[in-house]
């Protein structure tokens, strides 16, 4: 696509689209959208609708014949889900089919303005354009209209909300609506920014509603009257949703639901209910958790990283070999991540990242405090924010100097350090790209031996990393075996790699959400570019695995994460995995 030049006057956001307005002298249609946020947050969409209307002085100004150069644009308002989207200025960014950049330039994001009389013809006229080219589905186009009129509604008997949770950067919501089961509903919230119709609500028994309604005298179609949903994207307190019934033509109004404190849910309670309600006895589908929770859950884009250094003692020549340990909500294991220093080969330097904002005192002074008794080079890395484990991996990496780079949870023990010179000798010799090691568990059973891909009936039949033998006794090593040997992958809570081979990779995905499935998505990226990855099987290292991250959420939030990463790593993954 070639565009001589083009410009974006306005942008609202309505009914879970983002509806932007400008022109363009090129021959065709923009592409892509990026958006990006002054502390460094990016989201980007693919245009789904633009609709070309007559800007004469455009057309004059640029001497083309025809004036269609204006345009409606379309795009989904999910890509950008974790970035302030009214936080001016944001830099917004055009991308033809080829992903090559065509225009930059400074953007401000208005809120749609809905008053006692609809929205005024300034914001409306171009969401009517979009309308009429099909950008939103026919139930919600009406429910829109509705809204764009001036449509309002009141708390009825008709629909009740029971409960609401804030999830991430959206919410989900849980009541009955009379014969859910049987109406073509849609739900929007008073502002229209967000919308949800049709299979987005998912409807179940609510016997007491039927009954109720019974005694009422009213009509029971079905015993459908529960109902459950997401919204992404609402960050107002307070908010209202409009309860509407489509009957294929004519939209009106069952209700309102008030979003109050009196009816806040547990972020655990809402997921819990969401399984429940959308997978049917089992996980959701793939398709509904991108569509639902991906946006709820992923939003939460890294900004812009900031971070500082404090040397607690310098290296007195240059480090061989640099290990970079992630620190999060558990300070209490300083105490043997600095007792366990001496288990290390000379040459080491040690990286320690605190990335949890809560522990950055405590961590600082205890290890300020120690400063006297390290004798090995160690440098502390304070984060700016929570970036979690790839990000905050990444950061250490940059702090560090060594040419080989060991990247360690801190709830990881080295007995002897043996099977760490093995790694650095197979990474040197180039026989693996990365390499891996046994750990176990405190009772001498298997906690990591390597991993496997391969699917699980569990997550819809998608391609999963697992623990060969995790919880067994592990299997004696025969005197003339190789030390190291080839497997598919190993886990990132102890993994050795090259700087260099690191940083051709591009490092762990931050794309992968509170770590899961970056330590194999990075294995397979190695094994891909022609580097396998390998395992030291001596023992001497335990893992208590998973300390930090009972601190990050409960089961059902933790479980929805590695079920969004396992969709991620799969869609990268499936084709190769499969053939």
């Amino acid at each position: 696509m070639t565009v001589e030049t083009m410009f974006i006057d306005s942008g609202v956001v309505v009914a879970g689209k983002i509806v932007l307005t400008g022109w363009t002298v090129g021959e065709d249609d923009p592409v892509t959208f990026r958006l990006e946020t002054s502390d460094g947050r990016v989201g980007e969409a693919r245009v789904e609708c633009c609709v070309r209307f007559d800007r004469a002085d455009v057309a004059e100004l640029y001497g083309h014949a025809a004036i269609d150069v204006g345009c409606a644009i379309g795009i989904a308002v999910e890509p950008f889900a974790g970035l302030d989207l009214f936080a001016a200025p944001l830099t917004l960014t055009v991308l033809d089919a080829a992903g090559d950049v065509v225009h930059v330039q400074a953007f401000a994001m208005a809120r749609l303005v809905v008053g006692a009389d609809g929205v005024a013809a300034d914001q409306r006229w171009p969401i009517d354009l979009v309308i009429g080219g099909a950008l939103f589905a026919p139930a919600v186009a009406r429910a829109l209209q509705w809204g764009l009129d001036g449509g309002s509604a009141v708390e009825t008997p008709h629909a009740f909300l029971d409960s609401w949770a804030r999830v991430g950067g959206g919410v989900i919501v849980s009541g009955w609506i009379e014969n859910a089961g049987t109406r073509q509903l849609v739900v929007v919230t008073d502002t229209l920014d967000a919308a949800r119709a049709g299979s987005d609500l998912a409807t179940f028994d609510r016997p007491d509603v039927a009954d109720a309604m019974r005694r009422r005298g009213a009509a029971v179609e079905t015993s459908h009257h529960g109902f459950l949903t997401t919204l992404p994207l609402v960050d107002r307190e307070n908010a209202r949703l409009f309860v509407l019934s489509d009957d294929g033509g004519r939209t009106h109004p069952l209700g309102a639901l008030a979003l109050g404190a009196d009816r806040i849910d547990s972020v655990e309670n809402a997921l819990n209910n969401f399984t429940t309600h959308f997978g049917g006895g089992a996980l959701p589908s793939p398709a509904v958790m991108v569509r639902h929770v991906r946006p709820l859950l992923t939003g939460q884009s890294a900004p812009a990283v900031t971070h500082e250094v404090l040397c607690l003692r310098e290296p007195t020549e240059l480090p061989r070999l640099s290990v970079i340990v992630p620190l999060y909500a558990q300070p209490f294991l300083l105490r043997a991540i600095l007792a366990n220093q001496a288990a290390y080969p000379a040459g080491t330097e040690f990286i320690y990242v605190s990335d949890d904002p809560r522990q950055h005192l405590v961590v600082r002074n205890y290890l300020v405090d120690r400063r006297g008794l390290i004798d090995r080079p160690t440098t502390l890395v304070i984060n700016g924010g929570n970036y979690g484990f790839s990000v905050a991996n990444a950061i250490g990496a940059r702090v560090a100097s060594a040419p080989l780079l060991l990247f360690q949870n801190s709830d990881v023990w080295i007995e002897d350090g043996q099977a760490l010179m093995v790694a650095a000798a197979d990474l040197d010799e180039g026989r693996f790209g990365i390499v891996g090691f046994r750990l176990l568990y405190e009772d001498d059973t298997l906690q990591h031996d390597g991993m496997v891909v391969r699917r699980g009936r569990h997550v819809h039949d998608l391609f999963a990393a697992e623990h060969l033998g995790k919880g067994l006794p592990p299997e004696p090593i025969a005197a003339d075996a190789a030390m190291t040997i080839g497997v598919p992958a190993v886990t990132g809570a102890m993994m050795m790699i090259a700087r260099d081979w690191y940083d051709a990779l591009g490092g762990f995905d931050p794309g992968y959400v509170r770590g899961d499935f970056e330590d194999a998505d990075l294995c397979l990226r190695s094994v891909a570019g022609g580097r396998p990855v390998g395992l030291v099987r001596t023992g001497g290292m335990r893992h208590l695995e998973r300390q930090s991250l009972v601190h990050s959420g409960g089961d059902a939030l933790r479980s929805a994460i590695t079920y969004l990463n396992c969709i991620r790593f799969n869609a990268r993954w499936h084709e190769d995995l499969a053939a």
